[in-house]
Order: C-alpha cells, then sequence, then structure tokens
C-alpha cells in the first residue's frame, strides 16, 4: 500500500521547480523557525551554485549570492516558536515576526520569484506545506507539499486568493514598515488574470485556502464553498499530528455532519509506540464509526530503509484526503485537526485544495489500528512554545548604526532587561504600545558588537522570559562573516567575470583560513611592476563597470554592497586596508588610493542620488580615502623634491581621465 503514497525530498523538489532560474525575491512564513538551519540548509535551494561542504564557507558564498537580493529574502515567523539551533542568523534575510491577536501564526509557505535568463519570462513558485523552517520540518520527520508555478501575465486561480493572503501577511506585519520582497511578489501576482470557474473541464482547480482574518469562514465551510458537491459521501483520510486535547473532536464532528464520508480514518498521533490523544477520543472515533491507522512503517522508516529496531519518522503532515474510486481531491497544508486550525478567526493557517490525477482507484494510506495502545498526555499545537514568550520586538540599522525596540504586548511594558548568554548587556525602561523607541548611543553599540556573534538576546520583563530574534538591516554594512582579504585578492576578486570564479575563489580562501586543504591553492597576483600596474586599474575598471551595471539595472542594494558596504571585497574596506603599513609598497598602495578615489568622484558625479543615498557609507568611503595625504608624504620622503613637482602634476590629471574606470 505504502507505493501509492508520494514521496519526495522537499529540498530537492523546490530546487527542481526553480530548475536553475534566477531568483528575484523569496518570502517564506513558518511557525517554528530555526534561523541557523534556515541560512545553511534551506536557502542553498535558491541559487544554482556548487556549495563547500563547511557551513563557515557556504555562509560566505551565500552571502555573495545573496548580493543582487538585498533586503528582498523575507521570513515571516511566530516570534514565540524561534528555535535556536545550533547556530544563529547572519545573511542578508529580513526576519519578520508576526503574533496574531488570537492563535498563533501557523502557515508554511514559500512564494519565490524567478526570472528565466533566456527569455526573461518571470513565474512565481508557490510551495504550501506543513514543515516548518527547522531541521525536524525539512530533514526528519514525514512532512506534506504542494508546489505550483504562477506565471506573470498568465491565468490562475489561485492567484487572487494568495493575492488575499499576503495582504493580509502585511496587515498583520504592520510594525515593520518596508516588506520589498513581499510587495514584488504581490506586483506580479496583481498582472495575473483570474481564473473564476471553479473547474475545467470536469476537473476542479486548485483553491488556496485560508483563516486568521477577523470573520473569515470556517476551514469545513471554505471546503464546502469550493467544493461540496464532491466531498459529500466521499471516503476521508485525516493526516494530523496534532487533535484538541478533549474527549470529543468537534472539528472532526464538524467534517463528518457536513461531508457525510463513506469510510473514515485518522491518523493516530504517536510518539514511541504511546497515543497522544485521550482514551475517551479514541473511542469517541470508534463509536462515531470512524478508524484510526498509522503510516506504513515503509514510509517512517528513516533513509526510506526499513531495519529491526530502527528509529522511525515522526509524522508532522497535514493533509485531508476525500476520495472514491475515480477521483481524489487533497487539502494539504498546515491545518491540524484542531478548533483554533478550523476556527476562521483563530489561528492563521493556509493549505492548498487540489484534485489529484488519478490512474487507479483511490486507496487509504493509513493502515487500520485494531487494538488501542497504551496512552500519554495530548500534546497540544503550541508544543510548550510559549514558554518564556516575551512580546518585545528588536531591530538594527547596520548603516546608521541605530537600535530600536517596541512593545507589542498588551498597555505600557515593564522595565526590560536583556541579556546575551547569560550575560547582562542593557536594560530598558517602561515602552509604549506599538511605538519604536530608539535606544542609547551606548546600548546600540553593546548590541552591534554582540550582533558579531549572535542575533538572539533573551528578555526578561517581569516574570516573563523568552528569546528575541533582532530583525536586520543595512546589511551592506554588517561586517562579512569570515574573509578578511589583502588588498591584492581584493582587486584580483573585483575582476573575475563570473559567479562561478567567485565562488570558487571564496572558497580558496575560506579553506585556507580554515586549515589544510586539498583544494585548489590561492593565486597570487604576478609580482612586475608592470603587472602590479595592470592589475590595479583592471580591478578598479571591473569594480567601476560592476557599479555602473548595478545602478543602470537598478539593482541598488548590490551597488551599496560594493561602493559603501563592510564586506571583504567592499571599497572602503580595500581603502581602509591600503592604510596599514603592512599592505605593501608606499607606490603601489598610493596607486590603489588614486584609483579609489577617481571612482568615487565618478560616482558621486554620475549618480548623485545613490550617493546621496547613503551618508554613513559616504562618510566612512572619504574618511578613509584621506590616506592619500600620509602615502603622498611617504613617497616624497623616500624620492627627493622633484617627486612632490611630479605628483602635483600627475594628480589632478589622473583624477580627471576616465579610462581607468570607464564601462
Amino acid at each position: 500500500m505504502s507505493e501509492g503514497i508520494p514521496r519526495a525530498v522537499l529540498t530537492e523538489a523546490l530546487r527542481e521547480k526553480i530548475n536553475g532560474r534566477e531568483v528575484l525575491a523569496a518570502v517564506f512564513c513558518t511557525f517554528r523557525f530555526d534561523p541557523g538551519f534556515f541560512e545553511r540548509e534551506i536557502l542553498p535551494a535558491l541559487f544554482d551554485l556548487q556549495l563547500h561542504q563547511d557551513p563557515q564557507i557556504r555562509r560566505v558564498q551565500l552571502e555573495e549570492a545573496l548580493r543582487p537580493l538585498s533586503g528582498r529574502v523575507a521570513v515571516y515567523y511566530d516570534p514565540g516558536a524561534i528555535v535556536t539551533g545550533d547556530g544563529t542568523a547572519c545573511l542578508d534575510v529580513r526576519r519578520i515576526p508576526v503574533r496574531p491577536r488570537t492563535g498563533y501564526f501557523h502557515p508554511k509557505n514559500a512564494f519565490i520569484l524567478v526570472r528565466d535568463p533566456s527569455t526573461l519570462e518571470r513565474s512565481l513558485v508557490v510551495l504550501t506545506g506543513s514543515a516548518n523552517l527547522t531541521q525536524s520540518g525539512w530533514w526528519e520527520n514525514v512532512e506534506c507539499a504542494h508546489l505550483e508555478e504562477i506565471a506573470e501575465f498568465g491565468r490562475s486561480r489561485t492567484a487572487p486568493e494568495i493575492q488575499g493572503f499576503l495582504r493580509h501577511l502585511r496587515t498583520m506585519a504592520k510594525n515593520f514598515g518596508t516588506h520589498a520582497a513581499l510587495d514584488g511578489i504581490r506586483g506580479v501576482l496583481r498582472t495575473v488574470q483570474p481564473i473564476v470557474h471553479r473547474t475545467a473541464s470536469g476537473r476542479m482547480h486548485p483553491h488556496f485556502l485560508f483563516n486568521g482574518r477577523r470573520g473569515a469562514e470556517s476551514l469545513v465551510d471554505q471546503l464546502d464553498a469550493v467544493a461540496g458537491e464532491w466531498l459529500r459521501h466521499a471516503d476521508l483520510e485525516v493526516l494530523s499530528p496534532y487533535l484538541d486535547d478533549a474527549d470529543a473532536s468537534v472539528p472532526l464532528e464538524t467534517l463528518i455532519d457536513r461531508f457525510q464520508p463513506g469510510t473514515w480514518r485518522v491518523l493516530l498521533p504517536e510518539e514511541g509506540g504511546l497515543a497522544r490523544c485521550r482514551p475517551e477520543l479514541y473511542d469517541w472515533v470508534r463509536e462515531r464509526g470512524g478508524e484510526w491507522g498509522r503510516l506504513p512503517k515503509a514510509v517512517l522508516a528513516r533513509g526510506g530503509k526499513q531495519a529491526a529496531g530502527a528509529a522511525y519518522r515522526t509524522v508532522h503532515a497535514k493533509v485531508y484526503r476525500f476520495f472514491t474510486k475515480d477521483w481524489e481531491i487533497t487539502l494539504v497544508g498546515s491545518f491540524n485537526l484542531t478548533s483554533p486550525a478550523h476556527s476562521g478567526s483563530g489561528n492563521v493557517e493556509s493549505g492548498v485544495l487540489s484534485e489529484v490525477a488519478v490512474d487507479r482507484p483511490p486507496r487509504f494510506w493509513l493502515e487500520a489500528i485494531e487494538e488501542p495502545p497504551p496512552f500519554v498526555q495530548p500534546v497540544g499545537e503550541d508544543d510548550g512554545v510559549d514558554q518564556g514568550y516575551v512580546p518585545l520586538l528588536v531591530r538594527y540599522d547596520w548603516a546608521s548604526g541605530q537600535a530600536e525596540v517596541l512593545w507589542d504586548g498588551a498597555g505600557h511594558s515593564p522595565p526590560i532587561e536583556l541579556y546575551d548568554r547569560g550575560v547582562h548587556l542593557f536594560e530598558v525602561g517602561h515602552l509604549e504600545r506599538a511605538v519604536w523607541t530608539a535606544l542609547t548611543v551606548d546600548d546600540a553599540a553593546i548590541l552591534r558588537e554582540r550582533l558579531r556573534e549572535t542575533s538572539f538576546l533573551t528578555a526578561v520583563a517581569g516574570d516573563q522570559r523568552g528569546i528575541v530574534l533582532v530583525h536586520e538591516t543595512g546589511m551592506a554594512h554588517r561586517p562579512s562573516i569570515l574573509l578578511d582579504l589583502t588588498p591584492a585578492d581584493i582587486l584580483r576578486y573585483w575582476s573575475m567575470l563570473t559567479a562561478e570564479q567567485r565562488n570558487a575563489c571564496i572558497a580558496g580562501h575560506g579553506e585556507a583560513l580554515r586549515g589544510p586543504s586539498e583544494g585548489l591553492p590561492v593565486e597570487r597576483p604576478p609580482d612586475t611592476i608592470f603587472d602590479r600596474f595592470a592589475g590595479v586599474f583592471h580591478g578598479f575598471a571591473s569594480l567601476g563597470r560592476a557599479v555602473r551595471d548595478a545602478l543602470d539595472e537598478d539593482l541598488v542594494e548590490e551597488a551599496r554592497f560594493r561602493m559603501f558596504g563592510a564586506k571583504y571585497d567592499s571599497l572602503p574596506v580595500l581603502v581602509e586596508q591600503v592604510a596599514n603599513e603592512t599592505a605593501g609598497d608606499p607606490l603601489d598602495r598610493y596607486l590603489m588610493v588614486l584609483c579609489a578615489q577617481q571612482l568615487a568622484d565618478h560616482v558621486r558625479r554620475d549618480f548623485p542620488a545613490f550617493w546621496a543615498s547613503d551618508p554613513a557609507g559616504v562618510s566612512r568611503l572619504e574618511e578613509a580615502l584621506t590616506v592619500r595625504a600620509a602615502l603622498r608624504e611617504q613617497l616624497i620622503a623616500r624620492n627627493d623634491a622633484e617627486m612632490a613637482e611630479f605628483l602635483d602634476w600627475y594628480e589632478p590629471r589622473f583624477l580627471g581621465e576616465t579610462a581607468v574606470v570607464a564601462a
């Protein structure tokens, strides 16, 4: 029977759907959120890159890959369900907490905007499922997912429904004013022509269902409105890892009474051979004419192999299957068989109702249970995640150095103490509700230093204690994760033409820093004066082209990373390293600073709005460029008075010359 159950690796299914196309924006929704695991293991599915096996080097490669997407990858999560895992967050991903006033933020979605590089056609890849952005969700549990693609300017039944969900998501995340990824995806959906009919050629179109809005219909009412005439009297199978802690299931009773299934079967939530539901509920299902079931061991076995004494995977999938001998309609998503999930205004949930192509009569996936197992205390949907939740939001802007906090609870906040791994950082006084309040300069500096190592804080407010994930922006100005390149290495990196070359270069430097490696050695530039100077000119010419191309294509953040950022290959970083006397010959260093000044002058002249958009970055670059005076004095002292005359003649001509940085 297990042969009829569809199976795939979630990450590979998503990567296959993207199919090597360029990702333009991505929005993820999740209940539980492990930021470290997401960055290391899920984010790579967005890029067609050969990534290093070392997690830190892989993160540096991803840091580079994310530059064109700065601000356009976002995760919306329930702040009461943060998973610290074994890592922290450090990449350019917007991490936006969403806490409904009732219930949980419980959907599991990915909305990924892609573009075919050959045709420039754009599409939205949509994943709707049950897996949280955690290791257990993507690697360990039995989960479910529905994948579809919506073409820009195409036709779709789900597009307007997804639009409604994303509009509601933006409303719930009102404490954060900028949602570039969300807005970009909504813009593409607005071009899609809606399909108003429920069916075509006798086959039902997929429908995107969600709840959590004020006045929204219950799940059963939504199912009835879309497909009630087909669902009535069909067989029903429900997979849900959580049930209400009650003697009878109101959501299940509503389903049975509304659709009157012929035969129906429900997954028995189990852990270690123990049933996690009340014995009274077990008996109630049997008395109502239903059956309890388990998935086959071949499906549950880790690695797909069944062996004596082997551990089995936890079932976390949420699936509602309605079927006859001729057809099957399935709801896949985040809806547990609980009252908060089924209520229209309880949890925020999402799912896709679709007709499944069948080539033979569908059968139950679950194997019927005849004998009742031992019972233990049921586990609710929250699974204890709300223990210690503090409704505090914290954000930090790396560009301005400003840190702010917001109280998202009722009324004014009590005094709040902030800690990092047991070390007291600072105290925040009483906060008004829903008002961003700036931290002091000293407290912001403390936070900045801690963010180099971790994005998690512990907040203590009265008798409440919980983990807070800092929302970071201005990531071009965040110091690089791992690499510190020499000026010569930076010039060589600028000169590389392809993403594959830069990716391999990062891997090579990362291996050199991490220890001995069998990888290729990092090449060094030639050491003749002609090759050295040619390499300097070529490197700056490449950087100039890259900045101009980015600004011409409206990729402002990518240009910001290069011109004003704090990354290993940003222009201010190179100039600051040139100031170090150990960075090489004063003549080489002087020439590099002249080239940097020339590039800065041309960008200031040709792109004044861009130049004015980042005062902090401009200030850092201009301050670094003041080293030119000291390098000039070194050259004059090392030579003679004629050098001063030569430089007086040479500098204005060099800085007025456009050939060095011409596109």
